[in-house]
């Protein structure tokens, strides 16, 4: 009998094992969030990319991005892209981030080279994003927080920028001086990238990057 009660309390206690260690699982899933709001439309955001160009000047060129779960169907999506510039050689760190040029490449300073879209059917391709139903947004001013950088990532976003408005997928009117805010908190997928454009032999074009976003 008291063989019995034993099995019946192993059997009880590896179930329960199981299904904490599921629910642990959805939950560490479930961790990443976070919004981009431009004007009154808002979209939650799900995943976090650093992606990292090494050195640049006496700065580190640390471009960081977001995305909602879907970008690419009829649903409003959002996508958030900013080029920055870090004193850590891997990570964002912690501090506020003004707007600074690419060529100064100045720490604790974000680019004009950022972009921000939210709508239907965006195209996130390296260097060509796109939205096909809804607005991109370029920031020109704000505040760029990096509040926590290790295994979990919370930053912010609060400034304005230059908007252009998409219907079908063509430009149907620009504004200056929106606002708009982003929020997240959450994992990043890390990568390496050292990918620039030559510098023409009879030009005084900067060497820069092909800015885009990747999302792996």
């Amino acid at each position: 009998m008291n063989n019995n009660i034993k099995l019946l309390m192993l059997v009880f206690i590896a179930l329960f094992s199981s299904c904490s260690g599921g629910d642990d699982e959805n939950s560490n899933a479930n961790t990443n969030e976070g919004f981009l709001k431009i004007g009154n439309q808002s979209v939650e955001l799900s995943q976090g990319y650093l992606e990292n160009y090494g050195v640049r000047g006496n700065a580190y060129n640390i471009d960081f991005s977001l995305k909602s779960k879907s970008i690419s169907g009829t649903e409003n999506g959002a996508v958030v892209y900013f080029e920055l510039f870090s004193s850590l050689q891997n990570n964002l760190a912690k501090g506020d981030y003004t707007f600074g040029g690419y060529s100064e490449a100045t720490v604790y300073t974000f680019t004009k080279w950022g972009q921000s879209l939210l709508g239907e059917k965006i195209n996130a391709e390296k260097g060509g994003m796109s939205v096909t139903n809804g607005v991109s947004i370029r920031p020109v001013s704000g505040t760029f927080k990096v509040i926590e950088n290790g295994q979990t990532y919370k930053v912010s976003f609060t400034g304005k920028g230059t908007a252009s408005y998409y219907t079908d997928g063509k430009i149907t009117s620009s504004q200056n001086d929106v606002s708009f805010s982003m929020q997240y908190q959450g994992d990043v997928k890390r990568s390496e990238a050292k990918n620039f454009t030559a510098k023409k032999a009879i030009s005084a074009e900067r060497s820069e990057k092909d800015h885009g976003v990747i999302f792996n």
